[in-house]
């Protein structure tokens, strides 16, 4: 009884205690009220001790996003962890002092930083595409207020080389080609087969836990031989539209893969759409090109094995005799108007010709004519070689039933086609196929009007007799003749180019067996992301000391308050669809030196 006594006058006692230290503490607090600003710093620093004690750990490093490989372990597309200097003006305590310690680490003058410390009002980005040295040489400084935001860029060191292929990215998501396909796999994060069907999981549920890449079947070297040499004819001949396609007709691999006209997916954004259609797999190309091929292959399968030799063209019947349903019955044996599908198409497609003529796409004339001479096989070509995944640091080649192979022709009489086909065409001292066509395709447009193109084509082979090379290059002009006058040693320059091409084709060594593990990321490709970075926002002359214009946050808004917000940049504006803005290019923040186009996707949901 007495002990209870005794605790019940302690408890009398501590009240009027706590109720003395509640009021000086409310008294200090009233002579020297603390700022919002105080007071949101020390809730911050409270919850990040808060959760700094619940992780036990500092949390890893985002994961980037997987690298595009060509055939040889060379980067077609690569991430890069950089980082954002940002700071708030109102929390730095002496302007002068933060501006004279940034400027060496930023590469700016000390007069243009204090500046924009002084007229801005909220946080601002100072300085982008800051490397992980520069990060830890600002975190150094200790200034208040100054923060390194992380970012990923993406890089792609090829510029327009096999930008079809490859596809772009657009706000952390790939959009087209092998990077929209196949997103879920670059991503970081667990995927299953039913992502990348193709691949051999060997036994594995799923792969990705960590950073996965993908190697493709192109070879840079021959795509960037290819797009150069494709690009000067076509400049030569005052031309503008092309396609070039080069595979193992064995095998089905592309190796090079050239469009015409071309983009960089590194500043997509600035593309018109026809210069991002996929023409080898979208655009027509008139049958009549390959009308002396199919006939000949017709004729030889008529012949049999034990049958005679074949005339000559010059000298045999018309078709060697073949009425129209007749060649067409052979063309949907061996299935030129059959589909094949690309992975990597990067663009709307194309609008089809509505005519009675029979219309094929490039790739479709490039798969019969591997048919004829690969023994009958229709292989449909592909570009993903293999994936490898830096979780189970092993590489997944691509399974045995993943490219699709029909038999269209007899195996026997599939060899004497490949035999017999191209002898009128055959260059023995070269040990080349070539075979070229030109032809004039109409096309009916409205009000009774038709449309003209000249078509031209050339098909290679090398070597002439197992060939492990198939070129095929097609050439469009919107115009009829007269054409611009050309010099004696410019007539067939399209043949000349391409026996060219495969003549250095011919001696190229097959590629050495890739190791399984891929390089380091190539220290000269990201300095050459620098440089093009730097060259790209270079502040123009004499204007120094204004900020650079960058993207401002449109998704969310309505078109016209969105429109309001970019009109003082004076751009082009593209908008597709109706409704709320749901996506934007440029993206936010993207600095808009040299941009003259915006491009913008509305949603009515």
């Amino acid at each position: 009884m007495a002990k209870t006594l005794r605790s019940k006058k302690k408890r009398r006692w501590l009240i009027p205690f706590f109720v003395i230290l509640l009021t000086a503490a409310g008294i200090v607090l009233y002579r020297y009220p603390p700022s919002l600003q105080d007071i949101g710093r020390i809730i911050q620093s409270a919850v990040g001790k808060i959760s700094s004690l619940s992780a036990g750990q500092t949390p890893a490093e985002p994961v980037l996003r997987g690298t595009v490989y060509d055939r040889k372990f060379r980067e077609l597309a690569v991430s890069y962890r950089l980082f954002s200097l940002i700071v708030n003006p109102v929390e730095v305590v002496d302007r002068r002092k933060a501006a004279e310690a940034l400027a060496p680490l930023v590469g700016d003058k000390v007069e243009n930083i204090e500046l924009r410390l002084k007229t801005a009002q909220y946080s601002m980005v100072l300085s982008d595409d800051l490397d992980a040295r520069q990060a830890e040489q600002i975190a150094a400084l200790q200034l208040r207020g100054v923060t390194c935001k992380a970012t990923e860029a993406r890089f792609y060191p090829g510029h327009t080389a096999a930008s079809h292929v490859l596809g772009f990215m657009g706000d952390g998501v790939g959009l087209a080609g092998v990077e929209g396909k196949y997103d879920t796999v670059l991503q970081a994060g667990g995927f299953r087969k039913s992502n990348i069907p193709d691949i051999d999981f060997q036994g594995e549920e799923s792969l990705g836990q960590k950073e996965t890449d993908i190697v493709l079947t192109l070879d840079i070297d021959l795509q960037r031989q290819l797009e150069n040499r494709f690009r000067e004819h076509l400049a030569a001949q005052g031309s503008e539209k092309g396609m070039g396609l080069l595979i193992d007709p064995s095998s089905g691999r592309i190796l090079a893969l050239v469009n015409q006209p071309s983009f960089n997916p590194n500043y997509f954004w600035k593309a018109n759409e026809s210069n991002r259609i996929n023409r080898i797999y979208n655009h027509v190309l008139d049958k009549e090109l390959i009308r002396p091929l199919l006939a000949r292959a017709a004729a030889i399968e008529r012949e049999g094995l034990d049958g005679p030799g074949i005339l000559p063209a010059t000298v045999a019947a018309p078709d060697y005799g073949f009425t129209p349903e007749q060649l067409d019955a052979f063309e949907q044996q061996i299935q030129l108007y059959g589909s094949v599908f690309g992975n990597w198409e990067s663009g709307p497609a194309a609008q089809e010709r509505t005519g009675a003529q029979p219309v094929v796409t490039g790739v479709q004339v490039g798969v019969t004519l591997a048919s004829l001479v690969n023994g009958g096989w229709r292989i449909t070509p592909y570009v993903v070689d293999s994936i490898y995944d830096h979780a189970t640091m092993k590489r997944y080649s691509r399974s045995n039933e993943a490219t699709e192979k029909i038999h269209v022709l007899d195996p026997a009489l599939g060899v004497k086609i490949r035999r017999e086909l191209f002898a009128n065409w055959l260059l023995e001292q070269e040990n080349l196929v070539v075979f070229t066509a030109d032809h004039v395709q109409i096309q009916p447009d409205k009000d009774q009007y038709s449309r003209y193109s000249m078509q031209d084509l050339f098909v290679g082979l090398a070597p002439a007799k197992q060939p492990k090379f198939l070129l095929l290059m097609a050439v469009e002009q919107d115009h009829l003749l007269p054409v611009a006058q050309r010099k004696d040693n410019e007539n067939g320059v399209l043949e000349l180019m391409g026996k060219e091409l495969l003549a250095a084709l011919a001696k190229v060594p097959p590629p050495d067996a890739l190791p399984e593990k891929p390089p380091e990321k190539s220290e000269e490709n990201l300095r050459q992301f620098f440089i093009s970075k730097r060259l790209n926002f270079r502040n123009a002359p004499g204007k120094a000391n204004e900020p650079i214009p960058r993207m401002p946050q449109l998704r969310g808004m309505s078109l016209r308050k969105g429109l309001q917000q970019i009109d003082k940049y004076k751009m082009t504006v593209r908008v597709n669809g109706s409704g709320r803005i749901i996506a934007q290019y440029p993206l936010p923040g993207q600095p808009l030196t040299g941009v003259d186009e915006c491009i913008l996707t509305l949603d009515s949901k």
